[in-house]
């Protein structure tokens, strides 16, 4: 059943709230017989999500949903809300965006947010409650001058009664990412040549920040020469991506090479990483900005305002915002958003990008914290967010190849999902992963958007329905290294057959020349072997109770257990 939404002539001054509509209502409307007994007290949700770090569950019967601000930091709170929301959560009411389902044993209804395949709509935010077993639709249009009878909304909601099921509906309504499958979306086109799993190297989750010349080579020399998870694994002469992440910019805001870091430049360590037979990636945040950025004093007028005149928050980072000062017009470490909407913006953005596809020459191009072209504030032009933030990804993904001929992909990060999809065909779909099980630090202020391999995994688990369907999921790295990284064995083979059920990229993101020891080359054979064995397989997986999880291969070859409480999957 699709339903179609259409109003009369109207300013949206605030989110439009579309009237609730209760669950038997629609379980009726669906032919389902005893329509009645079905009510969200007693049911699993799963959330979808909002952008890439967003929890994702089955939240089972009586759970509240995982808080969605921090309390201490009000600047992460504009990471994983839903824009401008009236809602927030609590014991009765469970917030879920884009695709999300209700789960009674295995009977499913699913509700999906489906305007944007086709047309561009704002996102749509379903608000569950469970007190009244209602589900009532928030648009996220603030700003947008609707003209009557215009298309607001587009909303399928299905049953099916299993998971696979449900993934068969999915697929017709967003393709598949396999080239072989006659629901292949032209959408993947762009991710073909990193075959069919994707695969490389980047220099986050080992280096973060800290990243210089001699380093970045040093990784790509030893990397070819060393057993390490992409040799061993068999992913050489695949396009494997070699990326370099944040630590090579003068400043958020400024994309220019730091010369006391790459004093030859990032096209000479792109042409050695194309000589190497890598695909040279990099990492770029274009939606946010440092204020202390010779981008952001030369054009103020760039960065986006509220309704006081004030800059606004994207989010906190001690090393891209300045504490205090003239140099910080909000709280310690808050960086900022551009103005989307501002055609001065979007050409240097534009600009950006040429250089960094057609000067230097890569052509892996992650783009992350893109949740921030999504932020509300008084726009230059007006309007509402979703309209610029689909012009700006538009003109960033523009280029499918470089001047050379050669083949161009990006990968979403931090990127919301319904906005982006069509954009972004191989994204992250879990918050960044980490290199001991949980952030405990982070847990203790109760963020459920910080890194944290528990979570990466939980969220990872959480969209596996739209693994080659709506995404090529990108369920961040994997870790095999001792140095600097608490995992147990057991927890990096469950971070790696949680990655390869349910995601489909293989990345690595160690220091190859010291990951050579015995154990550690072990545990890389071990984890190749899981992905051979699974990685053409495709499973269901289904919450038996808070982090306990059933999974079971489509043809029933193989079923078993992930438990994330003792930490082990068991699939035989």
């Amino acid at each position: 059943m699709t339903e179609f939404f259409t109003g009369k002539a109207y300013k949206a001054k605030e989110n439009t709230v579309l009237d609730p509509i209760r669950i038997s209502t629609l379980l009726k409307e669906l032919n389902v017989s005893n329509a009645g007994k079905y009510n969200l007290k007693y049911a699993w949700i799963n959330m979808g999500g909002w952008q890439s770090w967003n929890p994702c569950e089955e939240l089972e019967p009586n759970k509240t949903q995982p808080s969605l601000k921090c309390h201490l930091l009000k600047q992460w709170n504009h990471y994983i809300l839903f824009p401008e929301s009236h809602f927030e959560t609590s014991k009765n009411i469970v917030l879920g965006q884009f695709v999300s389902y209700i789960r009674w044993e295995n009977f499913y209804l699913c509700f999906v947010s489906c305007g944007n395949i086709n047309d561009v709509l704002p996102p749509v935010q379903f608000v569950f409650n469970r007190h009244n077993n209602t589900v009532t639709y928030e648009l996220a249009d603030k700003g947008k001058e609707w003209q009557t009878g215009e298309l607001q909304a587009k909303i399928t909601v299905f049953t099916a009664s299993s998971y696979f099921e449900c993934r068969e509906k999915l697929e017709k309504l967003f393709g598949s990412c396999d080239k072989e499958n006659p629901n292949y979306s032209s959408r993947f086109d762009s991710i073909q040549f990193l075959g069919k799993q994707p695969a490389g190297w980047e220099s986050w989750y080992n280096h973060y920040f800290n990243i210089n010349h001699n380093l970045i080579v040093d990784d790509l020399k030893a990397l070819k020469e060393t057993q390490n998870l992409i040799n061993i694994g068999g992913f050489e002469g695949k396009n494997v991506v070699f990326q370099i992440d944040d630590g090579w910019e003068i400043a958020l805001g400024d994309w220019d090479v730091r010369k006391d870091r790459f004093p030859q430049g990032l096209d000479t360590l792109a042409d050695l990483i194309e000589k190497n037979s890598y695909v040279p990636g990099l990492w770029l945040a274009p939606f946010i900005i440092d204020y202390r950025s010779k981008t952001a004093q030369e054009h103020p007028d760039w960065i986006l305002r509220n309704k006081h005149g004030k800059p606004v928050m994207a989010g906190y980072n001690p090393l891209w915002g300045a504490n205090f000062g003239k140099m910080q017009p909000s709280l310690p470490g808050t960086f900022f958003c551009l103005d989307l909407s501002n055609v001065e913006v979007i050409a240097y953005l534009d600009s950006i990008l040429d250089k960094v596809i057609n000067k230097w020459g890569f052509r892996y191009i992650k783009l992350d914290f893109l949740y921030a072209g999504m932020l509300w504030g008084c726009y230059k032009n007006g309007g509402a967010a979703y309209q610029w933030f689909n012009r700006a990804v538009k003109a960033l993904t523009s280029r499918t190849q470089n001047k050379d001929g050669k083949p161009v992909c990006y990968l979403g990060c931090g990127v919301p999902f319904e906005p982006a999809f069509n954009y972004f065909p191989l994204s992250r779909t879990g918050c960044d992963t980490f290199e001991h099980w949980e952030n405990k630090l982070l847990k203790k202020l109760n963020w459920n958007g910080r890194n944290s391999a528990y979570l990466n995994v939980k969220d990872s688990i959480g969209r596996a329905m739209w693994n080659k369907i709506i995404f090529n999921n990108d369920p961040d790295v994997i870790f095999i290294r001792k140095e600097n990284c608490s995992l147990t064995t057991k927890e990096k083979e469950l971070i790696a057959t949680v990655a390869v059920l349910f995601g489909n990229q293989i990345m690595y993101s160690d220091d190859p020349a010291k990951s050579t020891s015995k154990e550690e080359i072990e545990i890389a054979k071990t984890i190749v072997g899981i992905n051979e064995k699974y990685k053409n397989e495709e499973f269901s997986v289904k919450a038996l109770r808070d982090n306990v999880y059933t999974v079971e291969s489509k043809n029933g070859k193989y079923q078993g257990t992930i438990d994330l409480e003792e930490r082990y999957a068991d699939i035989r």
